[in-house]
């Protein structure tokens, strides 16, 4: 479905063509909406907070609806001095600076949203490798340093969230000269083109199209109906894939 398509679609499910009973909306406005749809449906699938209790790898038909903005790429790595001074090996991979090839050479237009996966190219005694890498809580930091069967290790880096980066921790001799990042990415805004900017289809899976411009009109409702509609409390329910 084509971003004409997903107004037209919205403006029948909205209304009935010209019965007037609800204030016609701007291709902006439709777009605004079109946008709040796909983020609150990309969180709801992502993330546990269903009827099932899975995330959205582990139903055939959630990866499905996500596998458009599903990405890896390379991120930019550098040392981390304040971890290094208290005996840490920890490197940081930068979110905000990520690149399509290994090389770094060719800068990526993907923004990081949400995180699924990583890996780690570790180096140590001169022999290199790609590892998967451990996720481990903040909380959790300080009693894997104090544990020899849990610490880092070059085929086994830890990394955490911090500082709106991905830290990696390395352990001691282990340099990480490459990470890469697999995560779902903030999608491209649709818009029809008509008010500003180049035209954009939606990036999300052509079967999510509906579910995109039914959740869109909730919104609409939810912002001219009185009493308002609340769709927040019942997204999950009406979401059950």
């Amino acid at each position: 479905m084509v971003v004409q398509e997903m107004h037209d679609e919205f403006k029948i499910t909205l209304d009935k063509v010209d019965s007037q009973a609800y204030p016609e909306f701007l291709d902006g406005e439709i777009d605004f909406f079109l946008n709040e749809a796909q983020i609150r449906l990309i969180k709801t699938r992502y993330g546990k907070n269903n009827l099932y209790r899975a995330g959205f790898e582990e139903l055939q038909k959630r990866t499905d609806d996500l596998k458009g903005v599903v990405v890896s790429k390379f991120c930019e790595v550098s040392l981390v001095q304040h971890y290094n001074i208290i005996g840490d090996i920890v490197y940081r991979a930068d979110l905000n600076s990520l690149f399509e090839d290994l090389e770094l050479s060719q800068p990526s237009s993907s923004e990081y949203m949400l995180f699924v996966k990583g890996a780690a190219y570790t180096c140590k005694s001169n022999c290199c490798a790609w590892h998967k890498v451990k996720l481990v809580q903040q909380d959790d930091i300080t009693t894997v340093a104090g544990d020899p069967f849990n610490k880092p290790a070059p085929e086994r880096p830890i990394i955490f969230f911090e500082d709106d980066d991905i830290f990696v921790w390395a352990g001691k001799g282990t340099t990480i000269n490459g990470f890469l990042v697999t995560f779902i990415k903030n999608p491209l805004k649709i818009n029809l083109g008509t008010y500003g900017g180049l035209q954009q289809n939606c990036e999300l899976s052509e079967h999510m199209h509906k579910e995109i411009v039914q959740l869109a009109v909730r919104i609409a409702l939810e912002n001219i109906e009185a009493p308002r509609q609340q769709t927040h409390e019942g997204l999950n329910v009406r979401n059950l894939e």
